[in-house]
């Protein structure tokens, strides 16, 4: 890959974490939701990034240092906000499986209820 291909590639990706870093944080705040499709369009370029980076190590140029050290902060930047979001989601999911676990008592004791009623 060129070092031009390469740095229009990066500044893309970078474009795309740019952009993908606030709706997180927003999520985080509470003022959004950060949905499975946001997640993939997250996972998709840094995914795309491995080889890209391994072909930027062999190219000196400073526009490609330059983008790679751009795409660096901006996981820098992702990380915290991901480990916070994903406690967040195992916090949602523990939730989830308690409410399940009363709504599926209450169903019991509504049967019960009702074959009781039938005697």
């Amino acid at each position: 890959m060129s070092s031009a291909a390469l740095i229009t590639r990066i500044c893309e990706i970078n474009a795309q974490l740019a952009a993908l870093l606030p709706a997180a944080q927003s999520a985080l705040a509470g003022e959004s939701t950060f949905s499975v499709d946001e997640l993939r369009a997250l996972s998709g370029p840094i995914s795309e990034m491995a080889p890209i980076l391994t072909a930027a190590k062999l190219t000196q140029d400073p526009q490609v240092t330059a983008q790679t050290q751009t795409y660096k902060a901006h996981l820098r930047n992702l990380q915290p906000t991901l480990e916070r979001l994903r406690q967040m989601l195992l916090a949602q999911r523990s939730q989830l499986a308690t409410n399940q676990a009363q709504l599926k008592a209450a169903s019991n004791w509504a049967a019960a209820l009702s074959s009781t009623q039938q005697l």
